[in-house]
């Protein structure tokens, strides 16, 4: 199965194995993690060269990520028809920021190097190679996470750079009978993470408004 989809999407491409990657890293959800676990399915392609595509794919969108994510959060909850997306957005990337914060104050108690502490905890995020912790939603944290754009962006890159080079690895020692067990388990995975992060945020969003009902009955 994994041959199969890497043969189709290489097919829109003209057949361009390299530039299929560097595509498929600049989509959401799919990203450089689920570009790499299909580039076990290509067949003669280097993988240095395959993981520096997706790289280069995934790294587009961290900087424009990284200036627009605050103005475009507070445009939608302006906005009388987004207004619900846009504090939806803000709760899902202010619940992620503060996981990255908590990491951060973890390390420095004494909160002496607040900004090195939130750039190492958003490496660490982005590095994990796991769904939904990548370029696209790291960028987003970092966009309001209270550090310097360009230390943002570089978090974001290095944890990107350490996240496909453990993929890499993966994806070229597993067996080749085995890569589709790799994706079926890579696709289970990120479906329970966004289910999980969904059924996780209504629960916040219901507990805060049965907290404001209760002040405003008091």
């Amino acid at each position: 199965m994994t041959e199969s989809i890497a043969e189709f999407f290489a097919a829109a491409t003209g057949g361009n194995q390299y530039l299929t990657l560097f595509l498929l890293s600049v989509i959401p959800v799919v990203e450089l993690r689920g570009a790499i676990v299909l580039m076990g399915g290509m067949t003669d392609i280097n993988y240095a060269a395959g993981m520096f595509c997706c790289v280069a794919g995934s790294s587009c969108i961290i900087v424009p990520m990284v200036f627009v994510v605050s103005p475009l959060i507070a445009r939608l909850k302006r906005s009388s028809f987004f207004g619900k997306m846009g504090e939806r957005l803000e709760d899902h990337l202010e619940t992620k920021a503060e996981s990255v914060r908590a990491s951060a104050d973890k390390h420095d108690k004494k909160r002496r190097h607040v900004e090195a502490g939130r750039f190492w905890g958003l490496l660490a995020f982005v590095a994990v190679p796991l769904p939904m912790t990548g370029a696209w939603t790291g960028s987003a944290i970092g966009g309001i996470l209270d550090l310097k754009p360009w230390k943002a962006v570089l978090a974001v890159f290095a944890g990107n750079l350490i996240a496909a080079g453990v993929l890499t690895l993966l994806v070229r020692f597993v067996p080749q009978g085995y890569m589709d067990f790799f994706l079926y388990g890579f696709i289970i995975l990120a479906v329970t993470l966004f289910c999980s992060a969904y059924v996780a945020g209504a629960l916040r969003r219901r507990k805060r408004k049965r907290a404001g009902k209760d002040v405003t009955e008091a």
